[in-house]
């Protein structure tokens, strides 16, 4: 014997509609929730890449008794100079022997091998939540300075040159009772770990011992965003240092940075920012790494950049 059974009825137009309404719904929920977890594995990754990186400073100071050079040497500001970088010289301590075996120090930039080794991208040196390109170049005439003279390899980390500074919009900002003490100049007499250094790379040498306001509480390390300010490629002396005189991610709050000009203006430019949202990763003296709100005081956040300010202040 044989039962009928009726045809099971179909959706309706209005319960398709809500069925369809509610998983939007529950995609739009999660979706914030999955770009959260995406941000927070990239900037731990960022934070472990800027770790390798203070680490590499420590096994350069265990081989040399000193923190990594950083200077300009001869005709600093045009390819003709044989300055070096202090992330030159911690190639080999992060596994890039070999692009390191490839440089010639006693050349400068324009000898073949060492163009192509400034246009090399490190992985190390980017982080991975900043979608800048591995190269910049041509951006800025920059008073007839390399930038004019091609593509080189970018860097999204930076060593902290100090809490002093007199440019752009932040002038004469001065520290007492710190190394270069009262000076405004930031780039060649920076009272931090490792400033510029265009005058001399003899006295601005560093070691361990010169860190007197503790190696937990002073930065080594920050963060910055290549395509917001042309000064920034690991090859050259001038683009690996920034500074704290000027507020942590100050141009990106105030100012329209994707604009080429705001990007030439090393003034107001030459600090440290973050893709990361809310503020930026640093690496401290001792080797670790924490998140500094962009909200930090600004007496502080100078404080913690100073190697010797004596300030008796701590890492928030």
């Amino acid at each position: 014997m044989f039962r009928c059974f009726g045809r099971r009825p179909a959706f309706t137009l209005v319960e398709l509609l809500v069925v369809i309404t509610i998983i939007g719904i529950l995609i739009a929920m999660l979706l914030p929730a999955v770009q959260a977890a995406r941000e927070a594995a990239r900037r731990a990754k960022c934070s472990n890449k800027m770790k390798q990186i203070v680490l590499a400073m420590h096994q350069y100071h265990e081989s040399y008794k000193m923190f990594p050079l950083n200077h300009g040497g001869n005709q600093q500001m045009s390819t003709s100079g044989n300055g070096r970088s202090w992330m030159m010289c911690i190639l080999p301590f992060i596994e890039q022997e070999a692009l390191w075996e490839r440089i010639n120090l006693t050349q400068p930039l324009s000898n073949g091998n060492n163009t192509l080794a400034s246009r090399t991208v490190v992985p190390t040196f980017l982080c991975p939540t900043d979608d800048s390109p591995g190269l910049m170049g041509n951006r800025a005439l920059d008073n007839g300075s390399v930038y004019a003279s091609g593509q080189f390899a970018i860097t999204n980390y930076k060593a902290v040159a100090g809490g002093n500074w007199n440019w752009g919009d932040h002038t004469n900002v001065r520290q007492q009772g710190v190394k270069w003490r009262n000076d405004a100049n930031g780039l060649d007499r920076g009272n931090g770990l490792i400033c510029r250094n265009k005058d001399s790379h003899i006295r601005n040498l560093t070691i361990f011992a010169d860190i007197k306001d503790g190696t937990s509480n002073t930065f080594a390390l920050g963060e910055t965003v290549p395509k917001w300010c042309t000064h920034t490629w690991w090859w050259w002396f001038h683009a690996s240092t920034a500074t704290c005189g000027i507020p942590l991610n100050y141009r990106k709050r105030t100012h329209d940075l994707e604009d080429p000009v705001n990007a030439v203006d090393w003034g107001r430019n030459y600090s440290f920012f973050s893709q990361h949202k809310g503020g930026a990763n640093f690496g401290l003296c001792d080797g670790s790494v924490t998140f500094i709100s962009d909200s930090i005081d600004i007496t502080l956040y100078r404080q913690l950049a100073t190697i010797s300010g004596q300030e008796g202040v701590q890492v928030p």
